[in-house]
Parts: structure tokens; C-alpha cells; sequence
């Protein structure tokens, strides 16, 4: 592996051209340069933020690295790309690629030239993503250097391609091109404002509870609830570890730690350690729970869960961090309504990350980490339980989730009206984003559910059901209106995408997706009416 020479440069403002002196507080911007030649690798694809592969009809493939000749190269030896330089093939053009660590703006520096004057040139493109920025037909040795491309805008996972076609016919096509990104990373927002007192509240610790004893603060603290409810007051959780050994029930308030990190709510009895929420307006911010030990998920029992949302509505689940469970991590249920659960970071449960059902109405989950949980990371289901409405009013957005959970990203497993948008999912057991009606679990049919701008990378890992990074399946009831937009879908383990089962699958759409698949099939669709507008890789 060559050694990475990306230099890493804090810019101050005070040095940009016409800046002035940075005030106190201010933020940086930071510049990264990725040189093709200094940062390449002969072990991993990635490293430093570079691919080797080829293009065939508007569709990029790793190639192979080749530890004889040095180089990464196709089938036969065509196409090939070296440290400095690339090769067309006869049926793919060669192609060096980079990604975006993040988002901000480029500029690029790539003199190019044919290392010789015979053959018949080589056309020479530079992408971002499916759009060309610069191209140039070489018809001999002369150097030639792209201009006007500085300050790209990008995001996080913008793919910035260099190709080389063969124009007519590949001899005597070797092309040096060793290109240089240079990344600044868009300024980091203002820290926020610090949050005002609130002079209308009350502390646990002023009905008993006392950090970092050891001794159980449960009775303090439920008391302490109920008083500010009473009183119409906050409840404050200050900084420290307090010992809770059965269920904290917040009932129409709102209780906020000091941190995430700083405020911890410590359950000792692992069959009996939820944090209830009821009643109207009832929020939990700003604080950590975790379990000291936790038991086998058994029945599922919601007094085992982190955090148990029972009916509650106007709800706020913000900034806490849930640290083992034995079943879920955070329970939305009985009819629960109009909640928001954004910036959590929630892991190592017993059953799913965060889960909605029982007629659960109106919520947003957005922004939220979920890693190694023991089921689903964010799930949507809706049972066949008599009276029970469908889960519905649903916008999962922004979340980043998988890290070795145990079953799949996202689900939607009966449902209506679901948004999932601009998610993060990887390396999941089965597949990345789930919709489906169960017999198994007898659930409701799912309606409208769109899956827009989101990245599914290597998930489905699990054997044998070898689940595809995206699952349609039925094995009851109906899907319908089921759309599939801008998302990215790489690497899965076993299959690209599946649309399976022998139940009713009417309505599915995959609009201008890209789909970049090299093990097992691409898609295997057995079932439904599917419509194919403008994909890549299908």
C-alpha cells in the first residue's frame, strides 16, 4: 500500500483573499489534496479516497489488482490503470475514480497527455457522478490541462471520474494521467447558542436523588415527575450516574439531562427498566440509559425496553444516547401520535433499534444512529390485531444505521403513507431497506411507500437467505405504489434487488437508480407489475 500523503490544512479565514481577522469562535474550513500517484494503492480499493475500475455502457466495476505488472487491470489484461497512468480496453473504457469524504466544493488539477504519438487517440472525460465536467479528444503527445474546474460543489459519496476511451481502436493508447482533488470541506455551522435557563423547573436532586452512590434514586425520581407536573415545571437531570431498579415514567413533561454523555440514567433490574413515556407534550432530552445487564428477549416484554412510548402524544425523543437493552431500544406503540425521535444514538439492543406499531400515527425519526442492535434498526409494523389501524404518517430521513445489526436497515412491514429518504444503511445480516407484507407475523398490507436519494451498501450478508440490498416480499396480503428514487445500491453480499413472494404485488417503481452489484444476480423480480425508468446497472 503506498503511504498516504493527503495533507490536511486548516485554512483560517484571516487568510483567505480579501478576509480579515477571524472573530473569536469562528469557524475553519478544512483543505484536503488527494494526489491519483502519491495515494495509490496495490492492497485497497478506497484508500485514500481512490477507485480503480472501468466504465461500460455509463456503468462503473472495480477492476482487479495484478501484483506481477503493478497494476489494477480487467479481463485479459484490458483495461488497466497504474499509479500514473491508464490503458482503454476494447469493450470498457479505464477508469480512476474519486469520492467525496464529505461535502464541500473541488478543484481539480489533471494535466493529461498520450504517453505516445502513434495510434489514434484516446478521448479523455471527467465526470461528477453522471455529469461530464471536461472532455478532450488526444490525438498525439502534447500536454494538455483541463481549465474552469475549481470550487465543484460535492457531497458526501460524490464520485469524481477520470476515463479514458479508446476512440477507435485501443494499440499504443496508454495515457498519462495523474490528476490531483483538492477537498475543502464546507464550514462547520456556528455551535449553537447555549440553551437558556429555565427558570420554570425543578431537579431531581431536590427530592433525594444523588449522583455517582450507588443507591437507587427511583423512588426520587418519579416523585420529582409527578411534582413537575404538579407545578407545570421541567424536570432537570444534572450531570452524573443515578441508579434507577424499575420504571421512570415521564407523563406530559419534560425531563432534560446534561448531556448525552455527561447525564446517566443507569437501570438495574434487566427485566424492568423502561423509561415510560405518556401522556401530552411528554419530551426526554439530552441523556444516556443504559443497563447494567440485560436478559434474553424472550416475549418482548416492553418493561425491557430503553425507552416505551405508551399512547403518548406531541412527543420529543432528542440527544439520548440507549446502551443495551434486552428488547428493543426505543418502542413507539398503543396508538402513540405526532412524535419526533431525532440525534439519538441507540445500540447494542435485544430486539429492534427504534420500532413503530400498534397503530402508531404522524412521526418523524431523523438524524439517528443505530449500530449492532439485535433485529431491525428503524422498523414500521403494522399487525393484524383486530382493531388495530395500520402504522401510517411515517418520515424516516437522514438516519445513518446497519454496523452489524442482526436483521435488516429499514422495514416496512405493513404500512401506509412512509417516506424514507436520504438514509445511510451497511452492513446488515439480511437486507437494507425491507418492504413487506408477513404471513409469518400476519401483518397489514403496505400503500404508499416511496424510498428516495438513499446509499444501501454491502447488506444482506446473511446465509442462506442470502437476503439482495433491497426486498419487496409478500407472502400475504397486497403491496402497492411502492417507488424506489435516486438511491445508490452497492456491493450487496448476495443480490442486488429482489421483488419475491406469491402473495399480491401490484404497483413497484425504480426511477433513476444506480445499481452496482457484483455478487450474485442484480435483480431477481418474481412477482409484481415493475416499472424500469432511467436506471443504471439493472
Amino acid at each position: 500500500m503506498g503511504k498516504n500523503k493527503a495533507v490536511k490544512a486548516v485554512l483560517a479565514l484571516s487568510l483567505a483573499i480579501g478576509g480579515g481577522l477571524m472573530g473569536i469562535g469562528q469557524a475553519q474550513a478544512a483543505t484536503t489534496s488527494y494526489s491519483a500517484s502519491s495515494n495509490y494503492s496495490t492492497t485497497t480499493q478506497g484508500y485514500g479516497q481512490w477507485y480503480y475500475g472501468q466504465m461500460a455502457n455509463g456503468q462503473y466495476t472495480d477492476l482487479r489488482y495484478n501484483g506481477t505488472v503493478k497494476r489494477w487491470e480487467g479481463t485479459n489484461g484490458y483495461p488497466w490503470v497504474s499509479g500514473s497512468d491508464m490503458h482503454p480496453g476494447d469493450t470498457s473504457d479505464a477508469a480512476r475514480k474519486w469520492v467525496s469524504p464529505g461535502k464541500g466544493t473541488v478543484s481539480l488539477s489533471a494535466m493529461v497527455r498520450k504517453r505516445t504519438v502513434e495510434g489514434d487517440g484516446t478521448v479523455v472525460t471527467i465526470r461528477k457522478d453522471s455529469t461530464v465536467l471536461w472532455t478532450k479528444t488526444l490525438l498525439n503527445a502534447t500536454e494538455t490541462t483541463p481549465d474552469n474546474l475549481n470550487n465543484i460543489p460535492v457531497e458526501q459519496g460524490t464520485a469524481i471520474y477520470f476515463s479514458v476511451n479508446k476512440k477507435d481502436g485501443k494499440n499504443f493508447d496508454q495515457t498519462l494521467w495523474d490528476p490531483t482533488v483538492t477537498f475543502t470541506e464546507a464550514s462547520p455551522a456556528p455551535a449553537p447558542a447555549p440553551t437558556p435557563v429555565d427558570t420554570a423547573s425543578i431537579s431531581v436532586t431536590s427530592y433525594g436523588a444523588v449522583a455517582n452512590d450507588g443507591k437507587d434514586d427511583l423512588n426520587a425520581f418519579n416523585t420529582a415527575a409527578k411534582a413537575a407536573k404538579a407545578q407545570g415545571k421541567t424536570l432537570t437531570i444534572p450531570a452524573g450516574e443515578f441508579t434507577l431498579s424499575g420504571i421512570f415514567v415521564i407523563d406530559g413533561i419534560k425531563v432534560v439531562g446534561a448531556g448525552k454523555s455527561a447525564t446517566v440514567l443507569a437501570s438495574t433490574n434487566p427485566e424492568n427498566g423502561s423509561i415510560d413515556l405518556k401522556g401530552d407534550k411528554a419530551e426526554l432530552r439530552n441523556l444516556k440509559h443504559e443497563y447494567k445487564t440485560t436478559v434474553p428477549r424472550g416475549n418482548g416484554s416492553h418493561e425491557k425496553n430503553s425507552i416505551t412510548v405508551r399512547s403518548a402524544t406531541n412527543f420529543v425523543i432528542d440527544n439520548v444516547h440507549v446502551s443495551k437493552s434486552s428488547t428493543a431500544g426505543i418502542m413507539i406503540t398503543y396508538g402513540a401520535a405526532n412524535g419526533t425521535v431525532t440525534n439519538n444514538l441507540v445500540e447494542n439492543t435485544g430486539a429492534d433499534g427504534i420500532h413503530m406499531t400498534n397503530s402508531v400515527n404522524s412521526m418523524t425519526v431523523e438524524n439517528n444512529v443505530v449500530r449492532g442492535v439485535g433485529d431491525d434498526c428503524i422498523a414500521v409494523v403494522s399487525y393484524k390485531d383486530g382493531a388495530d389501524l395500520p402504522v401510517r404518517n411515517i418520515t424516516i430521513r437522514g438516519n445513518d444505521v446497519g454496523y452489524n445489526s442482526k436483521a435488516r436497515g429499514i422495514s416496512v412491514v405493513g404500512g401506509t403513507d412512509v417516506l424514507i429518504e436520504n438514509n445511510k444503511v451497511q452492513e446488515t445480516q439480511m437486507a437494507g431497506v425491507y418492504i413487506s407484507v408477513e404471513g409469518s407475523y400476519n401483518t397489514q398490507n403496505v400503500d404508499r411507500v416511496k424510498v428516495n436519494n438513499n446509499t444501501i451498501n454491502h447488506t444482506g450478508i446473511q446465509e442462506p437467505q442470502n437476503h439482495p440490498n433491497v426486498l419487496v416480499y409478500a407472502s400475504q396480503g397486497v403491496i402497492d405504489n411502492v417507488e424506489f428514487n435516486n438511491n445508490m445500491i452497492t456491493n450487496g453480499a448476495h443480490r442486488g434487488i429482489g421483488v419475491w413472494g406469491d402473495a399480491t404485488i401490484k404497483n413497484i417503481t425504480f426511477r433513476q437508480n444506480t445499481l452496482i452489484n457484483t455478487n450474485g444476480a442484480a435483480t431477481t423480480f418474481s412477482n409484481g407489475i415493475i416499472k424500469l425508468i432511467d436506471n443504471i446497472g439493472f
